[in-house]
Formats: structure tokens, C-alpha cells, sequence
């Protein structure tokens, strides 16, 4: 049997188990074991390949981030966010989730989650928006849209990912996701605006008070911090991503438990048990995609994938088009860890030869899977948002098909207006 025919045949293997409902881990480490079996690999193998794909320094970084978010939600640091975001546009039309959405992008700075964005910001914004007048639809899709940023904004658990396993520099990766978070913050505000108008949502009284602004960014200094230290470190040379995951973790402890006194030694057990299990959840992912991986790289499909794409077509803009309509599509069926660690290899390498920034084209990858994060059947940012509110799936989903399409054109932006991810790269490390 052709290696590429076994290749299909296990991508098949794979997908079924999906459809049955088998966790995606399994799902993977199940087929590349048969994969294994089928070449007559030696079977030590398995556990050496599953290993080594997680043996990696900067993946110590993801435990470290999921903490920060995990502890920021459990102490409620996340409420003067949300206050002090408001404050700063919460007199507009719209404002209060126009607010939401910024006050995403600063958790987001803090956290590197989607899912984490949207719990921590989602419980306080989503009541006090339909508590102002907001239907629950609309306040479920800006949180569970806002949440997309936690993934793209620095710090962000697939940029780590995609710089291990493409070998780029983390730190770049982290800049490039800043600019183009920056514009889908920025398009989903506009689109707040408008939806609000169309919808007739009550505006606040009163209009911009720099005193009110001071006194909301004052309260909400713990929160503000933690970004500066988590990314002040990492861009003045002081500390690499890991170790600044390490301080932000220790800093929002150290005040959930001294300063704000809003976290007890219980709660701090519940997140480090939390931390535990998401990450050994992401790790199991990485672990089982880097075998199905290394199995591919040794039948020499990666080579033999690159080959066949370059022979369709050497023109990057429509070698770009055919990786957003992949990602897109897969991003929706596929956990990200997981299509990264497989895709990665294939496709960086092509992107690179068609003379396509690889900070550029990291920003891409990442940028796609992430809307996966809102569009069904994946959609973890969605079924966080439906356990907050209690809304079924359904309306839940529709309700983020807005924001879904007005994040397909910041995908635009960002595929073909390269500055938009080489912008802040370029400026801070040259």
C-alpha cells in the first residue's frame, strides 16, 4: 500500500472517530498508533515521538498562562476591566460593548485563552448589558466574538505553538498578533456601533469625564499591570515568554491572595487544579499531533504535499486564498494545538518559498483557526458563552454570525495587507 493512500486512509480513521465522539487526543494518538502498526514501526516508538513533541521549553509557558487567566477570573480581577473599559466608551452608542470588546483585548493581553477571555469578561458584561438594555443575543455574540482575541493578542497559547513548531521567533509571533488583533478589535467596535443603532439601545447619560477615566484606571491597576509585566519582560530582553508567564502567574496571586484578598488558599487550589487539567488536555493534543505528524514526515507527504501545491500554482495570493478556505474549514472541525502541530510543517515551509513573511503568514494561521472559536460545530467560545447565559446553541450561534462575517473581512485585512502583522515586529525588534 502507497504511503499516500495510508495517509488518506488514516485521515479518514480520524475524522470517523471524531463523528463517534471520541476526544480529538485519543483521536489522534488512536490513528497514529494504527499508522505505526500498519508500517511496522517498532512500537517504542509511540511513546518516544509522544513524548518528544511536548518536551519543548517555551510549551511551559502554556500552563503558566492558562494560570493567569484562571486566577484573574476566580479573584474577580477581571470586574475593573470591564468598569474601566467602560468608562472610556461606555457614553457612545453601544458603548457598553464597545467596552466589552476592549475590555476583551486587555484580558486577552493577560490570559493568551478564548475560552478564559469569555468567562472571565462574559459573567460581569453579559448581565449589565441586558440589564442597560441590550438584548441577551447581541451581548453573547460581542463577548463570545471578543473572546477570539485572547488567542490572536499577546501573550497567546497558538502563537507558542506555532513558534516551537515552525521554529520562528515567538516573540515576533506575539507582535504580529498584536497588529491584527488591534484590527479585529477595532472592526467589531464598528460593527457594536452600528448593530446598537439598528437595535436602538438605550445610551448612557452623560458624556467622556477624564476624572471618572483616571478613577476607573486606578481600580483597575492590578488588572493593567499584569500585562506590563508579562509583556515589558519579554520585550525589554529581561525574561523570554515562559519566565514571563512565571512573573504575571506569581504577581496575580500574590494580589488575589495579599492585596485584594478576593482569592483564598481554596480557591488557588481550584485553579491550580484547573490549570492542571487544560493543560494536560493541550499537552495530550500537542503529544498525539506530533506523532501523526512525525508519521506523515516520515512517508514524505509534507514534501509531497508542497510539491503538488507548488506544481498547481506558484502565485502566493492564491496560495493564500487556498490556506484561509483550509483553515477556515478546518479551524470549525478541529481543535487548534492539534491543526497546528500537523499543518504547520506542511504549509510554513511553502509559504516561506513563495517569498511570504513567515511572522506574516504565522499571523494568518493563527487568525483563522481562532474564528473557528465561533463557528460551529467547534466553537468552544460559543458553548462557553451558552453555559453563562443558559441560551440554547442555536441562538447562541446566530446570534455571532455578525461578528463571524465582520471577522472573515479582518481576515482579509490581515492576508493581504501584510503591515498590519509586520508592523509592530518591525518596530520593536527591527
Amino acid at each position: 500500500m502507497s504511503t499516500a493512500l495510508l495517509a488518506l486512509l488514516l485521515f479518514a480513521l480520524f475524522v470517523l472517530l471524531l463523528v463517534m465522539g471520541v476526544p480529538i487526543g485519543f483521536s489522534l494518538g488512536i490513528s497514529g498508533f494504527i499508522g505505526l502498526l500498519a508500517t511496522d514501526q517498532n512500537l517504542m516508538m509511540f511513546a518516544q515521538t509522544f513524548l518528544s513533541g511536548t518536551m519543548n521549553f517555551a510549551y511551559l509557558a502554556i500552563p503558566f498562562f492558562i494560570l493567569l487567566g484562571v486566577v484573574m477570573e476566580k479573584a474577580h480581577i477581571s470586574e475593573s476591566l470591564v468598569a474601566f473599559a467602560d468608562e472610556l466608551v461606555g457614553y457612545m452608542t453601544g458603548g457598553l460593548a464597545m467596552g466589552t470588546i476592549v475590555a476583551c483585548a486587555i484580558f486577552a493581553a493577560i490570559s493568551g485563552s478564548g475560552p478564559a477571555t469569555v468567562a472571565g469578561i462574559g459573567t460581569i458584561a453579559i448581565p449589565e448589558m441586558v440589564r442597560r438594555g441590550y438584548s441577551k443575543r447581541f451581548a453573547v455574540a460581542v463577548t463570545a466574538s471578543g473572546g477570539i482575541l485572547g488567542p490572536i493578542i499577546p501573550p497567546s497559547i497558538p502563537f507558542i505553538i506555532y513558534g516551537v513548531v515552525a521554529e520562528e521567533s515567538i516573540a515576533r509571533l506575539f507582535l504580529g498578533g498584536l497588529g491584527a488583533g488591534l484590527v479585529l478589535a477595532l472592526l467589531m467596535m464598528i460593527l457594536s456601533y452600528f448593530k446598537a443603532r439598528i437595535e436602538r439601545v438605550p445610551v448612557s447619560g452623560g458624556g467622556p469625564s477624564l476624572k471618572r477615566i483616571g478613577r476607573a484606571m486606578w481600580n483597575a491597576k492590578v488588572a493593567l499591570i499584569a500585562p506590563a509585566i508579562v509583556l515589558g519582560g519579554i520585550y525589554s530582553g529581561i525574561c523570554t515568554p515562559t519566565e514571563a508567564g512565571g512573573l504575571g502567574s506569581i504577581y496575580v496571586i500574590a494580589v488575589g491572595l495579599g492585596l485584594t484578598r478576593t482569592l483564598t488558599l481554596k480557591g488557588l487550589f481550584e485553579c491550580m487544579e484547573k490549570t492542571a487539567k487544560t493543560s494536560a488536555m493541550i499537552m495530550f493534543v500537542i503529544g498525539a499531533a506530533y506523532l501523526l505528524a512525525w508519521l506523515m514526515a516520515s512517508w514524505n507527504i509534507p514534501a509531497s504535499g508542497a510539491k503538488l501545491i507548488m506544481g498547481l500554482s506558484q502565485n502566493k495570493h492564491l496560495f493564500l486564498v487556498f490556506v484561509n478556505v483550509l483553515f477556515l474549514i478546518i479551524g470549525s472541525l478541529l481543535d487548534t494545538p492539534a491543526a497546528i502541530v500537523i499543518l504547520a510543517p506542511i504549509l510554513h515551509p511553502i509559504a516561506i518559498k513563495l517569498g511570504i513573511d513567515p511572522i506574516h503568514f504565522g499571523t494568518i494561521v493563527v487568525v483563522n483557526f481562532v474564528i473557528g472559536y465561533i463557528t460551529p460545530p467547534f466553537a468552544y467560545n460559543l458553548f462557553v458563552a451558552k453555559s453563562i447565559t443558559g441560551m440554547s446553541m442555536d441562538e447562541v450561534s446566530l446570534a455571532a454570525v455578525p461578528f463571524m462575517a465582520v471577522s472573515l473581512v479582518g481576515l482579509v485585512l490581515i492576508t493581504y495587507i501584510p503591515e498590519v502583522s509586520l508592523f509592530f515586529p518591525r518596530f520593536f525588534m527591527g
